[in-house]
């Protein structure tokens, strides 16, 4: 079983992965391929294992937008270290405590068995792929170490064995906090569907239409269709009619016809469970061109040079919270409200993720998944790579932000 799904898992990358030409021959799967019959044939292969080494295979694609993973809840490759990390200078700094109890916020994690960061950069570099220190991400790195050795908020040194928890269920926040009478703050942790954000917009909508100041939160925004957040594009863009130019977001999809199915099966599914009827319009018109294009391989898709939004007075003033962990629809979000002259914004760079984007999924036996994007940005003929959305204001992350606030509290400070 595990050789076929490999197999087929090849075969989708090399053929219908958005990327597979300008990567030719960057995947060695013969090295994978030989590790996964050898343990198997030895009974020493599990889905744990497995999924870690098809992992590995795709890292040579070196997109982050591509990862496999495991469907069961209960299975070794859908646990992780019970806590999360983010460098700076020359150590790992805890964010954030899920389940783990050696540790706490703001704990700095110096060394895993034995080795220190800058050691371990060298050796992770494939893994790291080039970012630089407070973009990096070592959650996954970590859980391939036995011991970390920390320095705690009090200065002591403390090692301890790790261990895998069960994942804490994502929970998609989409909501509005008065901070006062003139400054609301908008938090949205994902655009997968319309509805939580028309929910919001109608909710507060007396509200947003006599507001000074709007803060959006999109700092761990995990993306999903841009067309999820079109209602809200009204309230970013000030009164009369405003022109997005799309030249940088010319697009072609691979549509094989294994990329075509896919596609469809997706929207089908999307198109079944949303009551938006203009959503449900562009899903359908989505369909429609897979349908027709289906085996033609990279295929533009023409969504014009710019499109036009109709703004309002109100929200006055506007600032956008991002950092890298906002990403695909995310960077997207943050690169359309940049265009305005009404927002600001601050923070970091957003993640960048969409040379290749518009995933799909293909699931084996219910018990593994693999995401695989299907479509390519134009710019990549002319070496441009998305490095993330640049903010209008920056601010360096530092470990000052595990306790503090410091983009909040910047952005309330400007708008005063």
């Amino acid at each position: 079983m595990y050789l076929d799904i490999f197999d087929e898992i090849v075969d989708i990358m090399q053929n219908d992965y958005a990327g597979h030409l300008d990567k030719r021959n960057w995947d060695s799967p013969s090295k994978s391929h030989k590790l996964i019959y050898e343990s198997h044939k030895k009974g020493q292969l599990n889905d744990y294992q497995f999924v870690n080494i098809v992992n590995d295979y795709l890292l040579d694609f070196q997109d982050p937008h591509v990862f496999f993973t495991s469907a069961s809840e209960n299975s070794e490759s859908n646990k992780d270290i019970g806590f999360k990390v983010r460098r700076f200078k020359d150590a790992l700094y805890v964010t954030e405590v899920l389940a783990e109890k050696n540790v706490n916020k703001g704990d700095k994690i110096i060394s895993l068995d034995g080795l220190p960061i800058l050691d371990l950069e060298e050796i992770y570099a494939r893994e790291l792929m080039g970012e630089p220190p407070e973009r990096q991400k070592w959650e996954k790195i970590i859980e391939r170490h036995k011991q970390v050795r920390i320095e705690n908020t009090e200065k002591n040194y403390v090692d301890f064995d790790l261990k895998l928890y069960p994942k804490k269920q994502y929970i998609p926040i989409h909501k509005v906090d008065f901070l006062s009478e003139n400054t609301v703050l908008m938090t949205l942790s994902d655009f997968f569907s319309s509805e939580p954000i028309n929910e919001i917009l109608t909710e507060n909508k007396t509200a947003l239409n006599k507001l000074d100041n709007l803060i959006i939160d999109v700092r761990k925004n995990r993306g999903g269709s841009d067309s999820s957040f079109n209602q809200l594009l009204f309230y970013l863009f000030p009164s009369g009619l405003s022109s997005i130019n799309l030249n940088n977001y010319k697009m072609e999809f691979n549509v094989t016809d294994r990329v075509a199915e896919y596609q469809i099966n997706m929207l089908s599914d999307m198109s079944e469970k949303t009551e938006d009827g203009s959503y449900k319009k562009t899903l359908n018109s989505m369909k429609q061109f897979f349908k027709t294009n289906s085996g033609k391989g990279l295929v533009p898709i023409d969504n014009g040079d710019s499109f036009n939004i109709e703004g309002t007075e109100y929200p006055k003033n506007i600032v956008i919270l991002s950092d890298m962990y906002c990403g695909s629809a995310g960077d997207i979000f943050v690169d359309f409200a940049s265009n305005s002259k009404k927002v600001t914004i601050i923070g970091r760079e957003t993640a960048g993720l969409n040379d290749y984007s518009n995933l799909v999924k293909k699931d084996w036996h219910n018990k593994f998944t693999l995401y695989c994007p299907t479509s390519r940005m134009q710019y990549l003929d002319n070496n441009i790579k998305d490095n993330g959305v640049k903010p209008d204001i920056y601010i360096d992350w530092t470990p000052e932000h595990i306790f503090n606030d410091i983009d909040l509290e910047t952005a309330i400070k400007f708008l005063k």
